[in-house]
């Protein structure tokens, strides 16, 4: 862990990662505990729900490690965040422009990925923290 002051932008995303990863392992779980259940409900197998529930497992466990290198300032996690905000932004500003019927929700990610790359790399206090 780092001795510098952690900016409260990088301490809401670390808060919103480990809470994405908490439903994600929570999903999991349920789906490959539930699996029989959940596929007598739909026209999916329940090995589909095993094979989904440990990959919602393991993409939660890769959240919550994540979010605890963002939160110990590491550049390299910092770097694979603002990737992946970088395609939402565009994904969501394709959305916004040529599908009419998520115009909103493009809106909606595009500029909630907007907001997340600021505070990794706009804000002075973030600079200061990831130097």
């Amino acid at each position: 862990m780092t001795d510098k002051k952690v900016p409260l932008g990088i301490s809401i995303i670390t808060i919103l990662m480990y809470i994405g990863a908490i439903i994600d392992i929570a999903m999991g779980i349920f789906m490959v505990l539930d699996k029989n259940s959940l596929s007598e409900m739909s026209e999916f197998s329940d090995s589909l729900f095993l094979y989904y529930g440990i990959a919602l497992i393991v993409v939660g466990i890769i959240i919550g490690l994540m979010a605890m290198g963002l939160h110990s300032a590491s550049n390299g996690v910092r770097l694979v965040i603002a990737v992946i905000m970088g395609i939402k932004v565009l994904a969501g500003a394709y959305a916004l422009i040529f599908i009419s019927g998520i115009r909103l929700e493009g809106f909606v990610t595009a500029l909630v990925a907007g907001i997340i790359l600021y505070y990794l790399y706009g804000d002075e206090d973030s600079k200061a923290f990831f130097s």
